[in-house]
């Protein structure tokens, strides 16, 4: 697990006493996953096998601002100075919240705390400074890791036999009901009317790729936004998890996204 650091993008401190946390600002170390904020601004998550980090990639997770320009969702990047910002210290296993101060092209100025809760981590956004007049969306992007690569397409029962035990399930946000898609039904469209078209309130994605565990992304009440499942392709290439803050509740209390490992 390791974070990705360029020296022409805003940089937090850096943790240097303790090599697989270098490039981080701060991290979190639990018995199925670790939890860090690379000093790039890029959040990592990465599963463990018997308390140790396995060999699959990261979970990469990245703080969201889009802005609404002639008609258009754009997003914003972070400004090259002072687009990262944090009074709290660096190191591992922080006993208190840790907040993050993102500001992006155009000016507006996102806070994000986070803190460890119930063996998951919460990460809660709030708007700081608006300096645009066109409407934003303020959320998360969790890109899970590419579990499979075939030398050539299988299907039928050869696909089933390599992921047939790998699942993605959502609680629909429109009713409230479990809609649950195999890998190898490719026939299924998981953006679908029949499936999670109008979003998601929760994921859960189970995958022999994971140890044994599951990844669970939940936010914290119907009204708290929405979860998007944007694919590309059949869902063992991999896919990206979107959660867009309700802009009514963004801010309050309980509005918040937590991820996971269990």
């Amino acid at each position: 697990m390791t974070a990705s650091v360029f020296g022409s993008e805003p940089q937090l401190p850096q943790m240097s006493d303790k090599t697989e946390w270098l490039g981080y600002f701060v991290g979190w170390e639990e018995k199925v996953f670790d939890f860090g904020i690379g000093a790039d601004g890029e959040v990592l998550m990465h599963p463990k096998k018997s308390g140790k980090r396995g060999a699959i990639k990261d979970f990469s997770i990245r703080y969201l601002l889009q802005e609404e320009i002639k008609g258009k969702w754009v997003t914003r990047n972070l400004l090259a100075e002072k687009g990262l910002e944090s009074a709290d210290e660096k190191g591992v296993d922080p006993k208190k919240p840790v907040t993050v101060n993102t500001t992006y092209t155009g000016g507006t100025k996102i806070e994000w705390v986070h803190l460890l809760s119930r063996g998951a981590m919460v990460l809660k956004p709030r708007i700081l400074e608006k300096t645009s007049e066109n409407p934003i969306r303020v959320g998360l992007s969790v890109n899970l890791p590419r579990l499979y690569r075939f030398e050539k397409e299988l299907e039928g029962r050869e696909l089933r036999k390599k992921v047939g035990g790998d699942t993605l399930e959502g609680i629909r946000l429109k009713d409230g009901k479990k809609i649950r898609i195999k890998f190898h039904e490719n026939d299924k469209d998981v953006a679908g009317e029949e499936f999670l078209k109008d979003g998601a309130s929760a994921i859960e994605v189970e995958s022999g790729g994971f140890y044994g565990h599951t990844f669970v992304m939940a936010q914290s009440n119907e009204k708290a936004g929405r979860i998007d499942v944007e694919t590309n392709g059949p869902l063992y290439n991999s896919f990206k998890l979107i959660w867009l803050a309700n802009p009514e509740t963004l801010g309050e209390k309980d509005c918040f996204m937590s991820v996971g490992v269990e």
